[in-house]
């Protein structure tokens, strides 16, 4: 089985945590060959799709975001013309939401994760190739060959402190100038506006192992740190008041 994960970005500054979080769960596996191919939203379509075809993978996969969904969808919507017996899987916060008219106005695309998929992807995979099988998949949905719309919630990692950490992956970037460090998931508030908001639990990792991770990421010679924490211990309203600012506090950059 060969994957090949599109990884386009809006520019060369910017790495996705994507695609290593998801490999780390299954960097083991013998039997699955993994491919990538990286590019900008600013670059010509027609190379990117290119340099995809060659590669001639069963599966193709992507991360859908704001700011990359309308060329991501150029790019496979032209790469599944050309190889339509890849099976097209994307994910993303752009599927937290309703997904039925996004998959009846884009049939290319076989399936859309909703949620977190460390754990859900690897058990997709076992399936992949069996749709009759998706709807054990919780966080997948997708239309039937009768083209019912099937919608099997959204997927949650309770076990958030046993995942493997993305920096174990081979695909974890370690040419940026600085590394991304998710230290919480879930958030205490409910704001309309955030898409972390109502997630429960909220899910931590422990001093030692942040700890354990921090090492690693200087001894790659990585010294800014952008730590990736949902987590708000103070009542948003309380926040406002003390800081003065109508803004949600940023994440910490440690250095």
């Amino acid at each position: 089985m060969k994957i090949l994960w599109i990884d386009l970005n809006s520019s060369y500054a910017h790495s996705s945590l994507a695609l290593p979080a998801l490999h780390a769960q299954i960097m083991t596996d013998p039997s699955i060959e993994w491919e990538i191919v990286s590019a900008t939203i600013n670059e010509n379509t027609g190379m990117i799709v290119d340099e995809i075809y060659r590669h001639r993978p069963d599966i193709l996969a992507a991360t859908t975001w704001l700011f990359n969904h309308e060329q991501l969808m150029h790019v496979a919507s032209r790469v599944k013309a050309l190889l339509p017996e890849a099976c097209l899987v994307l994910g993303g916060p752009e599927f937290l939401g309703d997904n039925e008219e996004f998959l009846r106005k884009n049939p290319f695309v076989d399936c859309v994760f909703r949620g977190e998929g460390e754990e859900v992807f690897p058990q997709w995979l076992t399936c992949w190739n069996h749709p009759e099988q998706w709807h054990t998949v919780p966080g997948l949905c997708y239309l039937t060959p009768n083209k019912e719309y099937k919608d099997n919630g959204i997927a949650r990692v309770l076990n958030f402190a046993g995942l493997v950490p993305p920096e174990q992956s081979r695909f974890f970037n370690w040419s940026k100038p600085f590394v991304q460090l998710e230290t919480t998931r879930g958030c205490f508030n409910t704001c309309a506006f955030c898409v972390s908001g109502g997630e429960k639990p909220v899910r931590t990792l422990s001093i030692e192992s942040i700890r354990e991770r921090l090492q690693l990421i200087h001894a790659h010679g990585i010294k800014n740190v952008v730590r990736r924490a949902e987590r708000r211990t103070q009542p948003a309203a309380q926040r406002t008041a003390s800081s003065g600012s109508r803004h949600p506090e940023p994440a910490r950059t440690c250095t």
